[in-house]
């Protein structure tokens, strides 16, 4: 199991493109690019740490009006 870093901006999803070995280093690497981001004067956008089955793509199921959460496949 990987865990891939999903940031959430403004309503979107950005697929990162990191995978992570446990949650524990993904949490740790959003918390860091958004310390390193707050320095710079910018907004820090909220994360969500997706598990992923190793070698997995993940496709984002986005509606045109999100009503859940997880839209995730």
């Amino acid at each position: 199991m990987e865990f891939l870093l999903i940031w959430v901006l403004t309503g979107n999803f950005l697929d990162s493109g990191l995978r992570f070995n446990d949650a524990g280093n993904c949490y740790a690497a959003a918390q860091n690019s958004g310390i390193e981001l707050r320095e710079l004067g910018m907004a820090v956008p909220k994360f969500i740490c997706v598990p992923v089955a190793m070698e997995t793509e993940l496709k984002l199921l986005i509606p045109d009006t999100p009503r859940s959460t997880f839209p995730f496949n």
